[in-house]
């Protein structure tokens, strides 16, 4: 009876012990760091995209002035920066020429250029034109847009230099770009003279090629780290286009507060109010490269540019 006994407990013991689980050691999980994308961009309108992305700080972003470091950086072997947002046409001439390994990815400004002057007749009396961008955008949209005039024309290093020449009546009339035009036009006042904006150079291209306005700067990536990171990317351009998409007269004063938070000296701009006021002049909206080859057609035809096509991401 008692082997019995012990040997009833021995199987249950051996039971027992099958059915207690097995405590395994956790295998270690692989963590995959975040994407933080750096961001490379002029000051000015081309700045103002950008600021949901600053708010929100899922990108690290410099300003420059000027094209000069955007050149070297869209050439620069080793590159430094995950997107560069440039003027369409020197991005796309790189590209064409074989010289960076950036493609363009969407168009996120179609032109902000205007003509300021007391009136449209004083295209048609004596005097001097201040323009800016002579052989770029500003310079080609403008020859191409404001012919048969009788002021002497008269480029300048930048739209500053052109706006100094009409603030000191140097010349009388000025292509500038906003919101630069507006600020003009407001020191102008306080000089006691009345100015304002004659020619809308974007209705003039549109009128003169029948594409309204021009894809003017664009977001360009490195299409190898865009097609591993799609999702990075699409967010990016997601944060962009639900933000410039939601400026209207209702969330006017949220622009102007986002604008003082990141401040105007940051961006580039001459104040928030400012902006405010001519924010649907700047023509800020994103396309992407792929739908906008007719307009990229027309408008790089003007810089003799025409194999641009494996230049965009498709």
């Amino acid at each position: 009876m008692k082997k019995i006994i012990a040997l009833v407990s021995a199987m249950l013991l051996l039971v027992g012990c099958a059915s207690t689980p097995v405590e395994k050691t956790p295998e270690p999980t692989a963590t995959t760091e975040p994407v933080q994308l750096t961001v490379l961009a002029p000051k000015g309108a081309t700045a103002l995209p950008l600021i949901p992305v600053l708010l929100d700080g899922m990108a690290d972003v410099t300003f420059v002035d000027g094209t000069d470091v955007i050149q070297a950086a869209f050439v620069n072997p080793t590159p430094e920066y995950n997107v560069i947002v440039a003027p369409t046409n020197l991005g796309t001439k790189l590209g064409s020429a074989g010289k960076t390994k950036y493609k363009m990815l969407g168009i996120i400004t179609w032109g902000n250029l205007y003509l300021v002057g007391e009136n449209e007749d004083v295209l048609n009396q004596e005097g001097e034109l201040a323009a800016f961008g002579e052989g770029a955008v500003p310079g080609l949209i403008f020859n191409e847009t404001i012919v048969d005039i009788v002021p002497q024309v008269t480029f300048y290093n930048s739209v500053t230099d052109a706006q100094a020449a009409l603030l000191s009546d140097k010349a009388n009339i000025a292509l500038l770009a906003e919101p630069a035009a507006t600020a003009t036009i407001a020191k102008l006042k306080e000089q006691g003279k009345e100015y304002k904006i004659i020619k809308d150079l974007q209705k003039e291209f549109e009128v003169k090629t029948g594409t309204l306005g021009y894809p003017q700067a664009a977001i360009y990536v490195l299409e190898d780290e865009y097609n591993a990171n799609k999702e990075v990317y699409d967010q990016l351009i997601t944060k962009i286009n639900d933000y410039v998409m939601s400026i209207n007269a209702d969330t006017m004063n949220q622009l102007k507060t986002d604008i003082e938070t990141i401040t105007p000296e940051v961006l580039g701009v001459p104040s928030s109010e400012i902006v405010s006021k001519t924010w649907d002049r700047m023509n800020i909206r994103y396309a992407s490269a792929s739908e906008s080859v007719e307009q990229l057609k027309t408008f790089l035809g003007l810089f003799g540019i025409e194999n641009f096509e494996e230049s965009i991401i498709k």
